[in-house]
């Protein structure tokens, strides 16, 4: 008996809709229906709907949902903004704050990039796009990750902690999530990045992390040869799936090694 009931369980259960893969909205809507539909039945007989109000808790709590379907229905019906308040997409970067700060003119200001010669767009300057290629290089042949990222937030790299999720790659600092890559070469790519910049452009240090974060990100749309596996680095845009929607995203991909690069919401 006591194997049958975890089993059971087991059976029951919905991985795909519970722990991190839980969507919020999900559950706010069946919580809500539970409470109604115990409600009512309480007018017929308590111990029948607080019996059937700790069911309906319990299916939610295994499955994700009480109503099927529910996980469909609300990225179809509910708006975009609502579900993007609760998103746990994380193969994508935090989101940072709004700012006035220009990636792009932070880039050409530094002479990072300059009208291509050939086409109307923006090319990566020649001897930068070199020197970024030696610092990236650098960071990986050192294992310099961790003394990098801890200079540039002025912490303790001992006290840092990496995390892969999937494909995303986080930095934590004593349990806090400390900032967030699409992969680990996308962190490789910014921090070679931030130590080049920091050389170019007299203001670097003055700008905020985010801000930072935001011209590092921007610059990696320029990267041709991955850090990681010297492979091609392809965009594409592709449709992605997170706990609560679906989103149009632009993506940058390395070819050799499937590692993300860039992935950004189209409509940014």
């Amino acid at each position: 008996m006591s194997t049958e009931l975890p089993s059971f369980i087991d059976r029951f259960r919905r991985p795909e809709y519970t722990g991190e893969n839980r969507c919020t909205p999900c559950t706010i809507v069946n919580v809500a229906i539970a409470v109604v539909l115990g409600a009512a039945l309480t007018l017929v007989a308590v111990p029948f709907g607080i019996g059937v109000f700790a069911l309906s808790l319990a299916a939610i709590y295994l499955r994700g949902y009480l109503v099927p379907g529910t996980p469909t229905l609300t990225k179809r019906y509910f708006p975009d903004w609502f579900l993007a308040a609760f998103d746990k997409h994380e193969t994508g970067e935090t989101v940072p704050r709004e700012s006035d700060v220009e990636p792009e003119k932070v880039l050409s200001t530094a002479g990072v990039i300059r009208p291509c010669e050939e086409i109307d767009d923006l090319c990566l300057d020649d001897q930068f796009r070199n020197s970024w290629h030696d610092s990236m290089a650098r960071v990986e042949e050192e294992g310099a990750e961790k003394s990098d990222l801890g200079a540039i937030l002025d912490v303790d790299e001992d006290d840092l902690k990496f995390e892969e999720h999937d494909q995303a790659f986080l930095a934590r600092l004593e349990g806090r999530h400390l900032g967030q890559w699409e992969s680990h070469a996308a962190l490789v790519a910014d921090l070679a990045a931030a130590r080049e910049l920091r050389d170019r452009y007299p203001d670097w240090e003055a700008l905020t992390v985010d801000d930072q974060s935001r011209v590092l990100s921007g610059l990696r749309i320029f990267l041709e040869e991955c850090p990681e596996c010297g492979g091609t680095v392809m965009p594409e845009q592709e449709t992605v799936e997170s706990c609560c929607r679906s989103m149009d995203v632009v993506a940058a991909n390395c070819q050799n090694c499937d590692a993300r690069l860039l992935e950004v919401e189209q409509d940014r």
